[in-house]
């Protein structure tokens, strides 16, 4: 049973507590502030330690390299909105980089699992009401699509092809990009094999049914979780309930319908973040992802917690009743 939080511990360490005070056994951080001595505490502290790694994701390298923004439908980029743009994951150099790093983390680092975030074509997905773009109709996977069916694709313009490939080949265009992502866990779980066959290989995935916005959970987002199945020993899909416009109720019950379509370990990752209104029944959050046969729950965030008195006493009050979590 994971009972986790997601983000810096030091929150807490500067209270002057520590992990056990709480019952937290798995402390989920970004590989970037992990460093031996972090890692050294938290294990003194009864708990194991989880590295967070985003993939396909970042503004700054888009704006740096232009091969790596998606194109849509439009033949032009997509534009960011907010903090998040996505990367296009056919780019070949860029793939080698992430599991250059990966490789990097595990030889350095002493960690029990690695989760892999943004793993997935472009979409800012946690609002109510998601923008639902095809991407990524760039030169380098235009080439790859059409290796891929084994014909030229029609159109002297990226859009031509694009609305041509969307017209005539979409269920192609799909089960394509959903190889692009498999195929990088697939990757990465032979990297893991390779250093440390022990370390859990995870994701954090998009909490999208086949059925919802025309399945945009293959179309767009990319994720076909019974082929990532085969590589992927955990899925976090993230519940974040208030974000998405659902009742606490739909943590667990989306939470129950991967594990059904995995036949896998689920741990939800819940929303503590005051967004777009504030949350104030934490504890509840908690409970439900704890009930009916899941395998945990990571908190997001850390921060978003420890800043907040009334949720600090709720995560406290609902790790403490899982006897036997450490």
């Amino acid at each position: 049973m994971i009972l986790g939080i997601f983000g810096s511990p030091e929150v807490i360490w500067n209270r002057g507590e520590s992990l056990r005070d709480y019952n937290i056994n798995s402390v989920f951080v970004s590989y970037k502030n992990l460093s031996k001595d972090i890692i050294d505490r938290i294990r003194k502290e009864g708990a194991r330690v989880y590295a967070e790694i985003g993939i396909f994701v970042g503004k700054d390298i888009v704006e740096e390299y232009s091969d790596l923004a998606p194109i849509g439908l439009d033949g032009k980029p997509l534009t960011p909105i907010k903090w998040y743009m996505g990367i296009n994951p056919a780019i070949d150099w860029y793939r080698e980089k992430k599991l250059k790093d990966i490789r990097g983390i595990l030889e350095e680092f002493d960690i029990d699992g690695l989760w892999l975030d943004f793993i997935r074509y472009p979409c800012h997905w946690e609002v109510l009401s998601p923008k639902l773009e095809q991407s990524s109709f760039d030169e380098v996977s235009l080439r790859k699509f059409e290796e891929y069916i084994g014909i030229p694709v029609p159109g002297i313009t990226a859009q031509d092809k694009a609305r041509w490939i969307l017209d005539n080949r979409l269920e192609e265009w799909t089960r394509w990009k959903c190889e692009q992502i498999t195929s990088f866990c697939r990757d990465t779980r032979e990297i893991v094999k390779d250093i440390n066959p022990d370390v859990i290989l995870g994701i954090f995935s998009v909490p999208w049914r086949e059925d919802q916005f025309d399945g945009a959970i293959f179309k767009i987002i990319a994720q076909d979780f019974k082929a990532l199945s085969s590589y992927i020993d955990v899925f976090s899909p993230m519940v974040y309930h208030l974000m998405c416009g659902f009742t606490v109720d739909w943590i667990r019950d989306y939470s129950l319908y991967l594990k059904d379509k995995t036949k896998k370990i689920v741990v939800p990752i819940v929303q503590a973040v005051d967004e777009p209104s504030r949350i104030d029944n934490l504890e509840d959050i908690i409970m439900v992802s704890l009930d009916g046969g899941l395998d945990g729950v990571i908190v997001f965030t850390a921060q978003a917690v420890f800043e907040d008195e009334t949720k600090i006493e709720a995560l406290r009050r609902s790790f403490l009743s899982i006897k036997g979590a450490i």
